[in-house]
Formats: structure tokens, C-alpha cells, sequence
């Protein structure tokens, strides 16, 4: 009988042990869906669901390999709904940090679209379910396809394992509160600079044709050149479309492969782990930075964009004679 009591023993401790590896699995998880939810290259249109959450647990195993066994042993109910809700907000935070170049290319395409008259062709967007115009819908495909071939999900992953030193599982808050709230505004402000940077010659153009046939209508009103500027607007859009394809990959080749994106998550890194020192708005990112393959770490080892930058040498003053 005893021995019948210690098998069921032993069967309860492995039960227990195999609860909080799922647990544990599920907490490592969550950060990663988050990220991969909101990403257009990842959406459930670009990717199939078993793909998706393939791929995810396989990543979140790796992740889940390097955290302590002691980290959901005591989590109570309420510390376990804390930390799945600071995890998806991590996520999400980082998706959308991603996702600002291609929906850079979506929106450029859709106000050459309105500027072109070509708004009144709608499509469905297969990528997002929703209505788009031609020209924004091309753009985002192409943006999705560079992703992929300049190796952004390579460096995609590199900032997620890097981003388990910057704000660790068990930990509910970073030293650094205000990061994220200076980063998200940093992004935001961005999107739409570069939006509006990226789109403004041909907008530009766009204008101007519209301007030089209205004049020509109340100068010569009866030719009806209105008739004419529809026509005339398409034709200039696609030319200009063609131009443009070749310098937007030229100008957001850094932000496709995500190469600006990390270099930027590292200098936030520094600046909150400098000495007591609030986070401070980083500089421009540099074009080019190591590739992720080269520069991240498993979860459970130190972090090359987050170790702190070494001290400079004193420097020292010559003196007079």
C-alpha cells in the first residue's frame, strides 16, 4: 500500500512540474504572439494560423529554455495577470515599433492614390481584409517582400530575445518607466515624417497639374480641359511610381530589414542603464549595424545591445608653458 501512495506521489510532483513548464512556456509565449499579431509580415493573412503558432512556440521555447524554474513557482493568481499584461504590452509595443515601415508604404501609396483620383478603385487588401486603393495595396506587398528577402525576420528575432534583458520576465516594472511612453512617441512622430517625406514629390507634381488645369479651365473654359486632367494625373502617377518603387526601397532598406530599428532599441538600451539617468531621446540611427545573427544572445546570457557602454578614459589637458 505504501508503495501504491508513493507511485501516486510521484505522479502528482510530475504533474506539478509539467503544470508550471506549460505555465512557464505560456508566459515566455505571450510577448512573442503580441509581436507577431500585430506585424503585417506575420498577420494571420500573411501567415496561416499553424504556421504562425508554430513558429511562435518554437521561439518561445528557446526563450523559456533560459528563464529560471523558480520564476512561476510561487506566482500567485494576481502577479500571473500582471506580468501576461505587461508582456502583451511589450509586445505590442515592439510589433508596432516593426510595423511602422509598411504602414509607411501603405500610406504613401494612398495619398498618391487620392491625389491621382485613383481612391475610386478599391480593392480588398489581402493582407488585412480591409478595402485599399491600387497603389498603397502594391507598395505594402513589396515592402512585405522586402522584409523577407533583406533578412528582417533574422534581425526580428535578435530584438526579441535582446528585449528579455532590456525588461525581464520577472520583473513587473523596468528602472526606466518612462521608456516606453518616450519610444512609442519617438515612432509615432516618425511614421508620419517619413510618410510624408517619401510622398511629397509626387504629391508635389500631383498639385501642380491640378493647379495648371484649372487655371487653363477659367482661361479657356470652353475646351473642358477638366476632362482631360483625370487622364493626364494617371499617367504621371505611374511614371512617378516607377521612379519611386526604386528610391523607397532605397531609402527604407535599413527600416525593411529592421537593421535601424535595433540599432535605435539599442541606444534606448544605454541610455536607461546609464548611472540613475532618465532615458533620453536617441539620435538618428545609423544606416547599417551588425546583423542580428551576429549581435543577439539566448535570453538567459548577457545582452550586447543592453550592456552598458564602458567609461572614456579621462582625457587630459596639456599644460601651458
Amino acid at each position: 500500500m505504501n508503495e501504491m501512495f508513493n507511485g501516486f506521489s510521484g505522479i502528482i510532483g510530475a504533474g506539478t512540474v509539467l503544470q508550471e513548464a506549460v505555465m512557464l512556456l505560456a508566459v515566455c509565449l505571450l510577448r512573442v504572439y503580441a509581436i507577431f499579431l500585430v506585424l503585417p509580415a506575420t498577420s494571420d493573412q500573411a501567415l496561416q494560423g499553424p504556421v504562425r503558432n508554430g513558429l511562435c512556440i518554437c521561439l518561445a521555447l528557446f526563450i523559456a529554455w533560459g528563464q529560471p524554474a523558480s520564476l512561476v513557482h510561487d506566482m500567485d493568481m494576481v502577479r500571473l495577470v500582471t506580468t501576461l499584461g505587461k508582456e502583451a504590452m511589450i509586445g505590442l509595443v515592439l510589433g508596432f515599433a516593426a510595423s511602422t515601415v509598411f504602414w509607411v508604404a501603405e500610406g504613401v501609396g494612398v495619398l498618391i492614390d487620392n491625389q491621382a483620383g485613383y481612391n475610386n478603385v478599391q480593392q480588398t487588401n489581402p493582407l488585412s481584409g480591409e478595402q485599399s486603393t491600387p497603389i498603397g495595396n502594391l507598395l505594402s506587398q513589396l515592402a512585405i517582400s522586402g522584409f523577407y528577402l533583406l533578412g528582417g525576420m533574422m534581425v526580428l528575432t535578435g530584438l526579441l530575445f535582446d528585449s528579455f534583458h532590456w525588461w525581464p520576465i520577472g520583473r513587473l516594472a523596468p528602472a526606466w518607466s518612462t521608456m516606453l511612453e518616450d519610444f512609442v512617441q519617438v515612432q509615432t512622430g516618425h511614421y508620419l515624417e517619413t510618410m510624408i517625406k517619401i510622398a511629397a514629390p509626387a504629391l508635389l507634381v500631383l498639385m501642380l497639374i491640378d493647379l495648371g488645369f484649372g487655371i487653363l479651365s477659367k482661361t479657356a473654359d470652353k475646351l473642358e480641359p477638366n476632362n482631360l486632367a483625370q487622364p493626364v494625373k494617371g499617367a504621371v502617377a505611374i511614371a512617378m511610381l516607377s521612379v519611386l518603387v526604386a528610391v523607397f526601397f532605397e531609402q527604407v532598406r535599413p527600416a525593411l530589414s529592421l537593421q535601424a530599428l535595433s540599432a535605435e532599441m539599442g541606444q534606448w538600451a544605454r541610455a536607461s542603464q546609464a548611472v540613475g539617468a532618465p532615458a533620453a531621446l536617441p539620435a538618428t540611427p545609423a544606416a547599417a549595424v551588425p546583423s542580428a545573427t551576429g549581435a543577439s544572445h539566448a535570453p538567459g546570457g548577457p545582452g550586447a545591445l543592453g550592456a552598458p557602454k564602458a567609461p572614456d578614459a579621462p582625457a587630459t589637458q596639456a599644460s601651458g608653458p
